[in-house]
């Protein structure tokens, strides 16, 4: 069956129904083809968590594989393997170590006026990836101590005092 379709000039139109249809279903990859891939991941992963280690990031070190890997398959299959996470989060902290390197170049670089903001910018990025990787060492650490005593039999004291201010007389009055 046709649909009509109105257009800006005021004209129905219609169109037959297969142009009408929507987006065919995705097709689904066979076991076959989800077993490769897993091997895939399987192969490279070493190297990947090799070049994470020496400084690339997941995507650049992804991209360095000889494989066209799906990144947001294979962090969802290392995340999925609690093994497997422990060794990239181990290679991420590593990373910091070589990144640590790399602010101290930024940073003592003899650079003209216009290249200072930049190495500024990459440093910040830097430290502020290094802290997020590797709390431990990098990260922010804000301390709070607490100490004092709270008395809760007196706040409840003074909680009931207030109470009582708050509530109003309602004893029915007598009129005389």
């Amino acid at each position: 069956m046709d649909k009509p379709i109105a257009q800006s000039i005021g004209a129905d139109v219609s169109l037959p129904d297969w142009l009408t249809a929507g987006d065919p279903a995705p097709i689904k990859p066979s076991r076959e083809a989800k077993a490769l891939v897993f091997q895939q991941f399987e192969t490279v992963f070493p190297r990947v968590i090799d070049l994470i280690a020496s400084g690339y990031t997941l995507t650049s070190a992804v991209k360095e594989v000889p494989y066209g890997i799906d990144l947001g398959a294979f962090t969802r299959w290392v995340k999925k393997d609690p093994t497997r996470n422990e060794m990239y989060k181990e290679a991420k902290e590593i990373r910091t170590e070589a990144w640590a390197g790399k602010v101290i170049e930024h940073a003592t670089a003899e650079d003209s006026f216009e290249d200072v903001a930049r190495s500024k910018l990459i440093v910040d990025a830097y430290k502020w990836l290094m802290a997020a990787d590797n709390r431990k060492t990098y990260g922010q650490s804000t301390q709070i101590e607490l100490g004092g005593q709270i008395s809760i039999l007196g706040a409840l004291a003074a909680a009931n005092e207030r109470t009582l201010e708050l509530v109003e007389d309602v004893t029915p009055r007598l009129e005389n």
